[in-house]
């Protein structure tokens, strides 16, 4: 099971003052060549290109460079989940454009590695209907460059905590070196992927190491961790099998010796359920409850982590809100357990 990790990605950079120096508007009565096609002063194969209209110029500038970015996202949703909203909104005669987007990957990327340098080439004002069209490139070598050495960083780093478990011989420190790791190489799969698209061949750079073989260390690492399950508080019942089905789907093993304490100094993953008094509100049934885990040392007191969510459910009658909330659990804790152990850990 591959551990998923959320990270934002920033498209606001693409309106930093840097990012919008271009030529002075043109005004006339034929449409460039770069509104309708590709801009003949930059190809292709030197440059990416995206262009952007509005009302308003500043706007115009911004969508072209925000069309820019979309190449790219289009290849990192190969890797992650993406959700955008875009609004258009009038104000006093004045057009606003709101954009978020959110993407939830195993990747934290920052999108300055790869369009610094994107510039506006081209305004154009058409003198039918006044609108602004505004015309971003990018050049393929210099963002190419940059991602380049963004990737070497993270070889680098990659390296060290390669090194660093190597050289571990407590189980939970290699988990550590290796989640980075693993982490680290799933940034630069993203960058490779970006990278395929600057590079007119299409190559990119081949990475060092294999994210099968890193994952299998990892998985291995986690099968390894001397662990004992814990059931602190449990309010409603039944926590216990759903809590040590959760650590098993998420590729911990407990052994037999250690739950029998016959290993010495087991790390303890414990787990507390707490719910509060149901309540009836217009002849419907209503449950709030707290579910948490921690981590601890092996010293069996210090907390190395630990998480909480918040739950609630609501059934027709109050028999049905137990077998609810305890669905609700196992859900919550097959989702997000592994998650966050290794963020513990890192």
């Amino acid at each position: 099971m591959k551990a998923i990790f959320r990270f934002k990605i920033f498209i606001s950079v693409l309106l930093l003052t840097a990012c919008m120096q271009s030529t002075d508007v043109l005004n006339t009565s034929k449409t460039p060549q770069w509104v309708r096609g590709e801009p003949e002063m930059y190809p292709h194969f030197k440059y990416l290109s995206a262009t952007g209209s509005a009302a308003k110029a500043e706007q115009a500038k911004a969508r072209a460079l925000s069309n820019l970015a979309k190449i790219f996202e289009v290849q990192i949703r190969e890797v992650s989940t993406t959700s955008q909203n875009s609004q258009t909104r009038k104000k006093d005669g004045i057009e606003t454009v709101e954009k978020s987007a959110r993407i939830a990957s195993t990747v934290n990327l920052k999108t300055d590695k790869m369009i610094q340098g994107a510039r506006i080439a081209e305004q154009w004002q058409s003198s039918a209907d006044l609108t602004y069209h505004a015309l971003a490139v990018l050049d393929r070598s210099q963002a190419g460059n940059n991602i380049r050495g963004e990737m070497n960083r993270l070889d680098e780093e990659t390296q060290y905590a390669l090194n660093q478990q190597a050289k571990r011989s407590d189980a939970l420190l290699k988990i550590s070196d290796l989640h980075k790791a693993n982490s680290l190489q799933q940034t630069r799969l993203t960058l490779q992927k970006t990278l395929k698209i600057i590079d007119v061949k299409g190559k990119g750079a081949t990475a060092q190491w294999n994210l099968a073989e890193l994952n299998e260390k990892l998985q291995q690492a986690l099968r390894s961790l001397p662990l004992k399950t814990v059931i602190k508080i449990d309010d409603i019942g039944g926590l216990k099998p759903i809590f040590q089905g959760a650590v098993a789907n998420a590729g911990f093993k407990v052994d037999p010796g250690v739950a029998n304490h016959t290993v010495s100094s087991p790390y303890q993953l414990a787990a507390s359920l707490e719910a509060k008094q149901p309540i009836v509100r217009d002849n419907w049934h209503w449950l709030r409850a707290t579910l948490k885990i921690e981590l601890i040392a092996q010293d069996g007191v210090s907390v190395i982590g630990y998480q909480s969510w918040p739950l609630k459910v609501s059934a027709g009658s109050a028999a049905q809100l137990q077998p609810r909330l305890i669905k609700s659990v196992d859900k919550k804790l097959k989702q997000e357990l592994l998650n966050s152990v290794l963020g513990f850990v890192t």
